[in-house]
């Protein structure tokens, strides 16, 4: 699936897929949120761009960007402490324009979207701490919704 998704991008096409995993919560919800990925320069990849991309291990991740190198990006998925993975630029396959969450579409230039980014940038040094609170609570609430 992920080399047609690469195929159709490199084809000027953008790309809708339902999130899978937990690497990017609290922002990127396991099998409930749709992101569309589309085409992107090298001037696009910047911190804070959300990429999909195949890894220096040959691993398929979406993953926020948080340090551009010259030849390659550092990434940190949203719901990680101290997760780091590299890709050279050439792995990337697409880069976020959207994402649909419970409905509602945020494009991944808006306002919005990158308040999120900021903040959570911001609190990488502490991001454990709001982590462990939103999952007690969203494990609580997934109890009491049984």
């Amino acid at each position: 699936m992920m080399e047609e998704i690469r195929s159709l991008i490199a084809q000027g096409k953008t790309v809708t897929i339902t999130a899978k995993g937990n690497s990017m919560n609290p922002f990127i919800a396991n099998s409930r949120d749709q992101i569309t990925l589309g085409p992107w320069k090298k001037e696009d990849v910047v911190p804070g761009c959300v990429a999909l991309v195949k890894d220096t291990r040959g691993i398929y991740l979406i993953h926020r960007v948080v340090k551009v190198e010259q030849n390659h990006i550092v990434l940190l998925g949203d719901g990680n402490v101290a997760q780091y993975e590299k890709a050279e630029l050439s792995q990337i396959i697409g880069l976020m324009k959207s994402i649909c969450r419970k409905g509602k579409t945020y494009e991944s230039d808006s306002f919005v979207w990158r308040a999120y980014s900021l903040i959570w940038k911001w609190l990488t040094p502490v991001r454990r701490y709001p982590l462990g609170l939103w999952r007690r609570l969203h494990r609580n609430l997934l109890f009491v919704r049984k």
